[in-house]
């Protein structure tokens, strides 16, 4: 009796392939999703710059003047005379009041103070008055010998006071300091008063002396 027996044969089951058919395909599509992530990437984003220029910055200016006189930048520290500060053939107790124009020709505030010196042999018998915000008037005449200056209301800074006979010993004739702002009024008056003092002696007959007044301009707010 023969066995009938039937040959094996080894084939690659067919699941198998369809596992790795699969398998490929998501690897593929995992690839594809990768490719798209990185492509948003690549979008542009808007901007946008702005700039802004100053005007100019300028510094200001201290100018003070006197009757109108030495304004702008060369006259700084400048002198200036007045012909009509004076007053000749005087006797004792006669006097004579002047006003000073105390101004303010710079761009911003400034305070002021102010020194005077006398010299000349009648400087002696001089006594000096100062009052800031006030104006000068006289009256009387050299033939009846009563000439008397006087200033109007204001703030006396200096009474009958006799002055340094040089710079150096210069009297201090207005203090505290005065204000003068840039905004109107851009001036102040000063009145001074020269007297001749009663008790001046025979050895003045004939003799003269001249004065010097220096205002001092500070920046308002300086110490």
């Amino acid at each position: 009796m023969s066995r009938h027996t039937t040959p094996s044969h080894r084939t690659a089951p067919r699941a198998r392939h369809r596992v790795l058919g699969s398998g490929r395909v998501r690897a593929l599509l995992s690839l594809g999703i990768i490719a798209g992530f990185g492509a948003v990437g690549t979008l542009a984003y808007w901007t946008d710059d702005a700039t802004i220029t100053s005007s100019s910055f300028t510094s200001g200016r201290l100018d003070v003047t006197l009757n109108d006189q030495l304004a702008g930048a060369a006259n700084n520290g400048g002198t200036t005379a007045d012909a009509d500060f004076m007053l000749a053939a005087m006797i004792p107790g006669e006097s004579f009041a002047r006003t000073v124009k105390v101004g303010n020709a710079g761009t911003v505030g400034l305070t002021y103070t102010a020194k005077a010196w006398n010299s000349g042999t009648l400087a002696s018998g001089l006594r000096w008055t100062v009052v800031a915000g006030s104006t000068a008037s006289n009256a009387g005449t050299p033939a009846a010998g009563n000439r008397t200056g006087t200033c109007s209301a204001g703030t006396t800074t200096a009474t009958n006071v006799t002055l340094g006979t040089t710079a150096g010993t210069a009297t201090t004739v207005v203090t505290p300091k005065r204000t003068i702002t840039a905004t109107a009024p851009i001036f102040e008056n000063v009145c001074v008063i020269a007297t001749l003092h009663s008790g001046a002696g025979n050895a003045l007959q004939g003799t003269s002396a001249s004065a010097t007044f220096t205002f001092n301009g500070t920046q308002l707010g300086a110490p």
